[in-house]
């Protein structure tokens, strides 16, 4: 239920979400004959939507996140890369395989370290959401399905965690894995830039020492500023919901007790 909860009351604070909800309280308040307030409703709907919509603004909130890690140019060696979730499509038709989406880079990053033998093994941890998405096993499984198939990846190499459904469910969950086979709880962490920070904290909280390995950058240093950066692009709209679903999801583990 609380899981639900997060994932409904999520998208009405997220830019699409939030305009969408004034514009339909400015309906009701127009219907209600309060014209001042349907005005002001409209206004902020309207507002909102460019605000968020801007890339300077996207960069803005992306790069607060991002840069608070960068990728080393050496990555200790280390038990295990641990590859978070979040970026696999399942294959279900018309796809005949499995897909990459948004934050593939995950997958790329996590694949150079083992080649390049920064960790022996590959843990894969995600399961599934149905009432979001249901489909035959697991993101995890998938991407070990990924590793297995267009790297070679020996499965005896590949541990596969597929119960987490969330960012703090990867903790406990994968510290458990490691428990298990006595494996002493140093990694390598990869995701994507934005998602480290949270990451992070909850690996150290379950007692790993953590290498961050950030992937998926969305921005660079030294981005070029022209008039478009301040004209509305969906794209940016997309980035800034991503960032502040981060920052929404940062204050929400801190009140539940989770960082």
């Amino acid at each position: 239920m609380v899981l639900f909860l997060s994932k409904l009351l999520a998208v009405i604070f997220y830019p699409a979400g939030c305009s969408c909800f004034l514009a339909l309280c400015a309906i009701a308040f127009h219907l209600l004959r309060k014209k001042k307030t349907a005005f002001f409703c409209v206004v902020a709907s309207i507002a909102i939507l460019f605000f968020f919509s801007t890339p300077a603004v996207a960069r803005f909130l992306v790069r607060s996140l991002e840069s608070k890690f960068t990728q080393p140019a050496q990555v200790p060696r280390a038990s295990a890369i641990v590859l978070l979730g979040g970026f696999t499509r399942p294959a279900l038709p018309p796809r005949q395989y499995v897909g990459i989406g948004l934050f593939g880079d995950r997958l790329l990053y996590a694949v150079r370290l083992f080649k390049e033998d920064r960790a022996p093994r590959i843990v894969c941890t995600g399961g599934k959401i149905p009432f979001l998405m249901d489909f035959p096993g697991t993101e995890a499984s998938c991407m070990a399905r990924l590793l297995e198939d267009l790297w070679g990846i020996d499965t005896a190499s590949i541990i596969i965690e597929d119960k987490a459904q969330n960012t703090h469910d990867h903790g406990p969950r994968v510290s458990a894995l490691f428990d298990q086979r006595g494996m002493k709880k140093n990694i390598i962490l990869v995701t994507s830039a934005m998602h480290m920070y949270r990451s992070v904290k909850i690996f150290r909280k379950y007692g790993f020492t953590v290498f961050p390995a950030p992937a998926d950058f969305w921005t660079e240093k030294n981005a070029q500023w022209n008039i478009f950066s301040f004209l509305p692009d969906a794209g940016a709209l997309n980035a800034s919901t991503v960032a502040l679903h981060e920052y929404y999801g940062l204050i929400g583990y801190k009140l539940m007790g989770w960082l």
